[in-house]
């Protein structure tokens, strides 16, 4: 099918996608047997449902092949039959659909996390989605959804290996929980701004929640896209109903809330886990006269981080670039970087962030390092330390592309120029990765020196920028900052040109502001006087030191006088008074040394190649093994777990921090007398017999081990037969089971009920997505835990009576 018919049809209509596909095909398998396998082992089933929901008015059907990828099939040894179980999930819904409905080709997430989350290589990662989307394409699919993804990163290379190898429409959805995020963080406005600026041709939430929490994600989706939207809930909610139990989102239910979400603009509407055909018919009846909303998203330049978005233009406030992270002039900066650490990057990250920088510009141009390589470690490193956007600073185009792959979010690359070999270099990464991008006043004539001439360089990179696939809301200008201190004119020059472009090419603009000063004394005097002027002419964003206290006031007095900072809130908010803390509020002071202190600020930022050295200077200077890890390791990871638990920080931070906390004890760990090292009581973790989603399980594992637990981890698909033989074997004290399809929850009460019959000791702790505190309950097992940190806590409570 052609994009254009895709756009078209739902411009002028509503369409219904189908609902659930797994739970009404268990019935008919052996339990844990492959699902998407079932096209070829069920096929009459299999086509029965898909016709149910046709016959019910679904105007979209999801082919059977949610885990049909290479990754995933693995779980059942089928990775060698991608191709044929995909083509066959096609044409067995084709059959169903009757000629009456689009096929899409239905694509899952891996189960698995991408680097540095996980061990799951970009390449890997993408080759796994390229394989299942061209079989999809192949087999007749009409279109490709991408959905219930939780990881943006994952999500983000899964849509450019489907972009980049079918011509299909692709949708794709995200999962958030009830607060609004991802399991790994991600707000709805940046997975809307990344996904759509990689071309996704709709975007949308489904699985996780019933459809009230989807009303407010959809309503943040619509301030960061004009794409067409979709929504799919499911019907059924645990641990929302009475004391806990699952509550039941009934048809007519869901049709009313069909409504609201069509509404506020969704443009296609279906359901998800424990829906029916009934729940089909019935948002048809109500939404199949409907017309979508027309509308219509101001343009500007948005970018992400993971876990924030900025957006950059006249009706925004003023954008500031942090350019501390630069190894010019820098001894300190560049040294660590030619060691290879990222210390001193990381501080510098987040001391910026504080400091009130809305983007972090990275630049590690060091002669004689592999520049790519350091590129690559310093963005995984500044992603785990700061939630703001990246501004990937490089002349080298292989860095640029080492940045972008590595970078979870929409990055911002400084700079392209006018310059052909710049043209040709840059602005295929920006389209292919779907980036910003600053447009450069040069070209290879030089630095043209008058407003006019700039403005016609500055036209031409914009109109190559479009011929190569990049939006103008992706594009900013620079009209570049030259010193005064020989040509007084120069500065009147930006100024000039800085209008021009915004009445020209109505463009936002960006500039580094320092420059100006060069060879002048009392720099920062010239240039926050600059600034001030620059920001009157239209000045969008500059690319200043945040830790500059004359640059940042003049910025908020500036923001005033120009009327972004609206009835002078963040003004007002700068100046008052600063209420001091109290010794309680202000928390005990741990670490006296500067080394201990990047000790314990490496378990904080998850740095954990930079760790083992640190460690080693520390005992070096006299400190004991034992002091280092009571003191200064155990104190960090009880703080992450703290900052998780209150969303000061998300999965990607406390995973890394986690990690590098088992470095750093591993480091130790042969310098401790065997009296210090004493396990408060050894956990048995598995997930279920038929499960085999363990992301949630390998979690809680390495919060327990942090918290010096023995930790014996099964894996996934245990029976209740072998969690009983190895518990025996290990003298387990604790037994945790892990579910997350409420297909394998089921397995949770015969684990039990095999410990009570044979009489072996050990309590046993639930959890998983679809668990609940009041199953727990209702099945005898001793605790319930929601995340890592609540299983930490309810342990250490089955050590100790009347706790957990």
């Amino acid at each position: 099918m052609k994009k254009e018919q895709f756009y078209q049809r739902l411009k002028e209509e509503v369409l219904i996608i189908d609902g659930a596909m797994g739970t009404m095909l268990q019935p008919h398998l052996k339990e844990g047997s492959c699902l998407d396998y079932a096209n070829i082992s069920h096929r009459d089933i299999v086509a029965n449902v898909h016709r149910q929901y046709v016959t019910a008015g679904a105007d979209i059907i999801l082919s059977n092949t949610f885990g049909a990828s290479r990754i995933k099939l693995r779980e059942y040894a089928l990775e060698g039959m991608v191709r044929e179980i995909n083509r066959a999930g096609v044409e067995v819904a084709r059959q169903g659909a009757g000629g009456k409905a689009w096929v899409a080709g239905s694509i899952g997430p891996s189960g698995r996390l991408v680097e540095p989350l996980g061990n799951l290589t970009f390449d890997e990662t993408y080759e796994s989605y390229k394989e299942q989307a061209v079989a999809l394409a192949e087999a007749g699919a009409d279109l490709l959804i991408l959905e219930t993804f939780g990881d943006l990163k994952e999500a983000k290379i899964a849509l450019m290996a489907a972009r980049e190898n079918t011509g299909l429409p692709i949708m794709v959805s995200m999962t958030f929980k009830e607060d609004f995020l991802t399991y790994t963080g991600t707000d709805p406005i940046s997975a809307v701004t990344v996904l759509s600026s990689l071309g996704a041709d709709a975007l949308g939430v489904n699985c996780t929640t019933g459809p009230g929490p989807m009303l407010e994600v959809l309503g943040r989706m619509i301030l960061a896209t004009d794409k067409p939207l979709f929504v799919e809930p499911n019907a059924i909610v645990y641990g929302q109903g009475r004391d806990g139990a699952p509550l039941d989102v009934l048809p007519p239910d869901m049709a009313r809330f069909g409504e609201r979400f069509v509404e506020i603009g969704a443009n296609v509407v279906g359901t998800c886990c424990g829906s029916t055909p009934r729940h089909t018919e019935h948002l048809r009846t109500v939404l199949k006269k409907k017309r979508p909303l027309d509308r219509v998203l101001s343009p500007c330049l948005r970018l992400s981080s993971r876990y924030r978005t900025v957006s950059v233009g006249l009706d925004h406030p003023f954008c500031i670039i942090g350019e501390r992270i630069n190894p010019t002039n820098r001894k300190d900066l560049s040294e660590e970087l030619k060691e290879g650490k990222i210390v001193v990057v990381q501080e510098e990250g987040r001391s910026q962030e504080s400091q009130g920088a809305h983007l972090l510009d990275i630049n590690v141009g060091v002669p004689g390092i592999d520049e790519a390589s350091v590129m690559r470690k310093v963005v995984r490193g500044i992603e785990t330390a700061t939630r703001i956007p990246l501004v990937i600073d490089s002349v080298t185009p292989g860095t640029v592309e080492a940045a972008l792959r590595e970078a979870t979010g929409k990055v911002l690359i400084n700079s392209v120029t006018g310059d052909a070999a710049s043209l040709e270099n840059i602005l295929p990464l920006a389209a292919r990765y779907g980036t910003g991008l600053i447009c450069l006043a040069v070209d290879d004539e030089g630095i043209p020196q008058k407003a006019e001439e700039r403005l016609r360089v500055l036209r031409n990179i914009v109109e190559a920028a479009e011929k190569a696939g990049i939006p103008r809301s992706n594009l900013i200008c620079d009209c570049v900052t030259l010193t005064v201190s020989a040509q007084q004119k120069r500065a009147q020059e930006t100024l000039r040109a800085i209008n021009l472009v915004k009445q020209e090419l109505k463009l936002p603009t960006v500039l580094g502001v320092s420059n100006i000063s060069y060879g002048l004394p009392e720099r920062t005097l010239i240039n926050s006087t600059f600034l001030g002027m620059a920001m009157a002419a239209g000045l969008d964003a500059a690319i200043m030191n945040p830790g500059d206290t004359r640059m940042v006031e003049t910025v908020k007095a500036a923001s005033v006088l120009t009327l972004r900072d609206k009835d002078s809130l963040e003004y007002v908010k700068a100046h008052a008074p600063k209420k001091k803390k109290t010794a309680t509020e202000a928390g005990p002071t741990i670490i006296v040394k500067d080394d201990e202190k990047r000790i314990y600020q490496s378990i904080l930022s998850g740095n954990s190649e930079g760790i083992a050295g640190l460690i080693a200077t520390a005992m070096g200077a006299g400190i004991d093994a034992l002091d280092i890890n009571n003191r200064l390791l155990i104190p960090a990871i009880e703080e992450i777990g703290k900052k998780y638990e209150s969303k000061e920080i998300y999965l990607p931070q406390m995973l890394l921090s986690a990690e590098t906390f088992q470095a750093a004890f591993r480091f130790l760990e042969p310098h401790f007398n065997t009296a210090d090292i004493k396990s408060p009581g050894t956990i048995l973790l598995s997930t279920v017999r038929g499960d085999v989603h363990d992301i949630g399980k390998n979690i809680v594992a390495l919060f327990l081990k942090n918290h010096g637990f023995k930790v014996i981890d099964l894996g996934k698909n245990v029976t209740a037969e072998e969690v009983l033989r190895k518990a025996i074997e290990y003298k387990a004290d604790v037994i945790g089971l892990s579910a997350l399809m409420t297909t394998t929850m089921v397995e949770m009460p015969k684990v039990i009920e095999l410990f009570k019959k044979e009489g072996v000791p050990g309590k046993i702790i639930i959890g998983g997505a679809v668990v609940t505190r009041k199953y727990a309950q209702d099945i005898g097992a001793d605790a319930y835990a929601k995340d890592g940190v609540s299983a930490v806590d309810q342990v250490k409570g089955l050590f100790t009576p009347g706790k957990g």
